[in-house]
């Protein structure tokens, strides 16, 4: 019986958000295992409290996780532009 344990920080996704995780993880394991798999996916979600993770000594926080995140769009922003440009 596969087990997937999922942690994640407290508010970095929402419920909807949740749910897909747990469906496409599901999923993927239908994928691989057959559709016999699937009463036998458990896939358990645990949110750790903001700034109780840590990450190579750094406490890990929900607006650290949001600044990242947005980065990672502005950055993903400027390469569409950018092939644009070309």
């Amino acid at each position: 019986m596969p087990f997937v344990d999922i942690k994640h920080l407290e508010g970095a996704f929402d419920r909807a958000q949740q749910q897909s995780l747990i469906s496409d993880i599901t999923e993927a394991f239908v994928r691989v295992g057959g559709e016999g798999i699937r009463p036998n996916v458990v896939v358990v979600i645990n949110e750790i409290k903001s700034g109780l993770w840590g990450n190579g000594g750094e406490a890990l926080t929900v607006e650290l996780v949001e600044a990242r995140r947005a980065a990672r769009r502005r950055a993903a922003e400027a390469g569409d532009s950018k092939s644009k440009k070309d």
